[in-house]
């Protein structure tokens, strides 16, 4: 009898602080995610995509567009070199 009692004690002890714990991590909702917001980044900046972008690469500048490829925002190096200013 005392062993029933005391596990009925644990039990409503430990329903009546389930409230004050925070959520378990695979229960907290993500934030949800706009893809419009994606960019790239290059040179200390935020590129939208579609906007192009001089780069230093092993073979010098080239012209970089950005993209989105396989859902990653990406840089696509073009074979023109930078245009000169």
């Amino acid at each position: 009898m005392r062993s029933v009692v005391f596990v009925l004690g644990l039990m409503v002890l430990s329903t009546a602080g389930a409230h004050e714990r925070p959520a378990p991590p695979w229960q907290v909702q993500a934030p949800t995610h706009n893809p419009l917001d994606c960019y790239c980044r290059a040179q200390g900046k935020m590129f939208a995509p579609g906007e192009k972008v001089c780069l230093k690469t092993a073979d010098g500048p080239r012209l970089a567009q950005c993209r989105m490829e396989i859902n990653v925002m990406s840089w696509s190096l073009s074979e023109a070199p930078c245009p000169e200013s």
